[in-house]
């Protein structure tokens, strides 16, 4: 789990910093989750054309329903590890769905409409979050409508954090029937509004799945002023106080 837990670290270094609020079982489960997404999302960056994409994308699937089967599973670190730490099948069965959601990940400009985007979001960022929640060792699941404004809070951030990326590679992540970024901003501002009132009554069990939820603002405010990324301090300072007192 070291090679995989530096893997998370180097590219997604928010969730991994709130992943240190869990104790080491959960730890374990949400760093495989974490690596398992990494490596499903990374496959358009590997591989430019959509054909050769989704053979990539099926190849993940397989391993999914594999680990979902019981049976015999690929030689893959993330998905070794998924296997071995993860409570049962469930959360191999619901990454799938990650899998057909990254098919749009090769198209220039994949959505039509703001609801694209959300569906999209909610199949990416909200799996991952739902999967996660659902590893934690809490007295209930996750709460659906949590789950949905929370992923599209994160989701729609990531897209405005990343845009100057995608425009380099000749795609957008703004709907053809419309909109700008700075309705996408509102719609991220809102959706963390929604999770923010929510997020209170969650279990505390629950937090390393969620704490990076508390740096949407901070991220929110970097992208009006140009900027993509904020100081580690900052984001630390700000998951500490989430933790504290439950106000993402």
């Amino acid at each position: 789990m070291d090679d995989l837990d530096t893997l998370v670290r180097r590219v997604d270094e928010d969730r991994w910093l709130a992943v240190r609020f869990a104790p080491p079982r959960v730890r374990e489960r949400l760093i495989a989750i974490c690596a398992v997404s990494y490596e499903i999302a990374r496959t358009a960056e590997t591989v430019r054309e959509a054909a050769l994409g989704a053979i990539r994308l099926e190849w993940w699937r397989e391993g999914l329903e594999e680990i979902v089967e019981g049976k015999a599973l690929r030689i893959q670190p993330a998905l070794e590890a998924l296997k071995r730490v993860a409570k049962d099948q469930s959360a191999a069965a619901t990454l799938q769905q990650m899998v057909a959601a990254r098919g749009a990940d090769f198209d220039a400009q994949p959505f039509t409409t703001w609801g694209d985007v959300d569906d999209y979001l909610d199949a990416t960022a909200g799996v991952l979050l739902r999967v996660s929640m659902e590893q934690c060792e809490a007295p209930r699941g996750a709460p659906d409508r949590f789950v949905t404004v929370a992923g599209r809070a994160w989701g729609y951030t990531g897209l405005l954090r990343a845009a100057e990326y995608w425009r380099a590679r000749g795609r957008s992540a703004l709907p053809k029937d419309g909109g700008n970024f700075d309705e996408m901003r509102q719609r991220a501002c809102a959706a963390h509004e929604d999770a923010r009132a929510l997020a209170r009554a969650l279990p505390q069990e629950m937090f390393p799945a969620f704490g990076y939820l508390a740096l949407v603002p901070g991220y929110l405010k970097a992208t009006e002023q140009g900027r993509a990324e904020r100081a580690l301090f900052l984001r630390q300072l700000s998951m500490i106080a989430a933790s504290a007192t439950g106000a993402i």
